[in-house]
């Protein structure tokens, strides 16, 4: 080992991941709080459904042109750093929008929002990676699992709010301030990122421009991320309408398809880094879809409500491993800038996740729902034919390693 190694105990680990997990949890919690108060929100602010299809719209175009700008930022401020400013300021934009006046500033509000989020997005997922190059085992799923999980207390803590005949404002403001308690002392134990790159690389790094980072591997990894977005976009806002339309499921019963993916695949992250370490990134992936179509084939072609209820489900379970994994492919594929890959991946994510309800919404026009959801085999097979793409998640965090004992001290460069 050379000098220029510096050792990093597992003590640091432990609370690099504990508060990246704080982080991930935070943004969970703000988004399910937000989302399940956005028909109240649109009646206070008095926005018609095409205004607040542009409010919902400026956020991800502000997620889009963060991808750009993170890139940038990379190459002179640390995730660490900007975790620690973004997730301070990103909780304010709940009270901030409740007070908007109209279609306009709302939706300055919210581009501003998506920019800020964009940002910390890329940052808190470059930390995880960060986490599993440290631990030397995956931790992605799991991270990912406590956004699921913080997005399910976000959204029964509207519940109560709501039954509780407490304000839309006073609830944000709430929401806010425990937010910024959470990411105060979860900015504490973050750490630096590990650099690949030489000491004088590292001194002086290279400029960033507008096709840096656009690695082959990336554009092919963010092509995976894109279409995995378009099915779990199409899965989670269609599943509802198609019990309902489909198969004549009453408005509570429809209403449970969301409530079933969303459960089984934040369930199945919480074992997902199990998964991972005994499988292997390619060959779980490539279960993973089939699950994700035999999910499908069930719901379409058995005709019940219930069947329709648990082809969703097995959807959830299928879909919920595939972006961690795809995530840490990208991060652990590169030979310098972790955050650069990052934002270039993203932006082709988030392309998905934009793109992903309204092809569907046209293929269902067109075609019929159920031949809509069918045809989502096609991207479940290109995913699966193009599964090997993944394998840097594995060979980097040593996912197909037996199960390790205790934790060694990792070292770190300097």
């Amino acid at each position: 080992m050379s000098s220029g190694l510096e050792i990093h105990p597992v003590k640091d680990v432990r609370r690099q991941r504990i508060a990246i997990s704080g982080i991930f949890l935070m943004i969970g919690i703000m988004l399910g709080s937000w989302f399940a108060r956005v028909p109240q929100l649109r009646i206070e602010l008095g926005l018609n459904f095409a205004e607040l299809g542009m409010v919902l719209l400026s956020q991800t175009v502000g997620v889009l042109l963060a991808m750009q700008l993170a890139g940038h930022l990379s190459n002179h401020l640390d995730s660490r750093a900007v975790i620690r400013v973004t997730s301070l300021v990103l909780p304010w934009f709940l009270p901030l929008m409740a007070a908007m006046p109209g279609a306009v500033t709302a939706g300055l509000g919210m581009l501003t929002w998506g920019v800020i989020a964009g940002l910390l997005d890329v940052s808190m997922n470059a930390q995880g990676v960060e986490v599993e190059r440290r631990a030397r085992r995956p931790v992605l799923n799991s991270l990912h699992a406590v956004w699921g999980i913080g997005a399910l207390l976000g959204s029964g803590g509207t519940v109560l709010a709501v039954r509780a005949d407490v304000s839309l404002s006073t609830h944000f403001w709430v929401v806010s301030v425990v937010l910024v308690v959470i990411a105060l002392f979860s900015g504490r134990w973050l750490l630096t990122e590990s650099r690949t790159a030489s000491s004088s690389t590292a001194a002086k790094p290279p400029k960033v421009g507008f096709f840096s980072g656009w690695t082959r591997a990336v554009i092919i990894l963010g092509g995976l991320g894109a279409a995995v977005a378009l099915c779990e976009g199409a899965v989670s806002s269609w599943g509802g309408v198609f019990l309902s339309e489909q198969r004549g499921a009453a408005a509570n019963i429809a209403s449970l398809g969301y409530f079933a993916f969303i459960v089984a695949q934040t369930g199945t992250r919480l074992i997902g880094d199990r998964l991972h370490r005994r499988f292997g990134a390619v060959a779980l992936v490539r279960w993973s879809m089939a699950m994700t179509a035999a999910g499908v084939l069930l719901a379409v072609m058995v005709q019940s409500v219930w069947f329709g209820l648990a082809g969703l489900a097995m959807a959830g379970v299928g879909l919920a491993v595939a972006i961690p994994i795809i995530s840490s492919a990208v991060g652990h594929g590169t030979k310098s800038n972790t955050s650069l890959a990052i934002a270039r991946y993203s932006t082709l994510h988030n392309a998905g996740v934009l793109a992903g309800p309204a092809i569907f919404g046209w293929l269902a026009q067109t075609f019929g729902i159920s031949t809509a959801l069918t045809l989502l085999l096609v991207p479940l097979g290109v995913i699966g034919l193009f599964a090997s793409a993944t394998s840097p998640a594995s060979t980097a965090s040593g996912a197909s390693a037996p199960e390790p004992g205790p934790e060694p001290v990792v070292p770190r460069a300097a």
